[in-house]
């Protein structure tokens, strides 16, 4: 229904991201089938202007359970790991501990925890970054001490990628949807 009210103003997945406060991802998702949750079914009710019931009518409407994942990547020094993410990557630290040790930092959205329970297996953490302009932050990590696996690209999946490793060689996979890509 949602695709069907977008095409019906004329308007491309990006202008109603825009106009709704929704992000990209979240329209195709909802134009591919899933459920919304009810901040975004409102969102978009306000926007096509019409009634909440109307959106979600027939639906097997409830509000969402699932409201977001953060990883926790093993390292093996919170304090060395801390310091990368903000000197070199940009993020604040919101919060280190001693026993156990512990940290986690943030850059908009983004949250990633780490810790030093599983020091044996440093450096096989994988994170996923959703960012808004890929190309932006690939252009910003270009000159800095970085090590980056492979090159940036459009890939098969719908994304627009580059990844790089941390300084325990945990990946890090910064990411942005490609727009109208199938």
């Amino acid at each position: 229904m949602i695709k069907k009210l977008r095409l019906s103003e004329g308007w491309t997945q990006e202008q109603l991201a825009h106009l709704s406060g929704l992000s990209i991802r979240t329209i195709q998702r909802l134009e591919r089938g899933h459920n919304g949750g009810l901040e975004t079914m409102k969102c978009l009710a306000a926007t096509f202007d019409r009634k909440l019931s109307e959106l979600t009518a027939g639906n097997q409407y409830t509000v969402e359970q699932f409201l977001g994942t953060n990883p926790i990547l093993p390292v093996k020094n919170v304090k060395d790991t801390a310091l990368f993410y903000k000197d070199v990557l940009g993020f604040d630290v919101e919060g280190l501990w001693e026993n156990p040790p512990y940290g986690v930092v943030a850059r908009g959205l983004a949250i990633i925890e780490f810790g030093e329970g599983r020091k044996q297996s440093s450096g096989s953490g994988i994170c996923n970054i959703f960012v808004s302009n890929v190309d932006l932050i690939y252009n910003e990590f270009l000159n800095k001490d970085i090590e980056f696996v492979g090159e940036i690209g459009n890939r098969d999946y719908g994304n627009r990628d580059f990844r790089i490793k941390d300084n325990n060689g945990n990946t890090l996979i910064l990411s942005s949807p490609l727009i109208d890509v199938p």
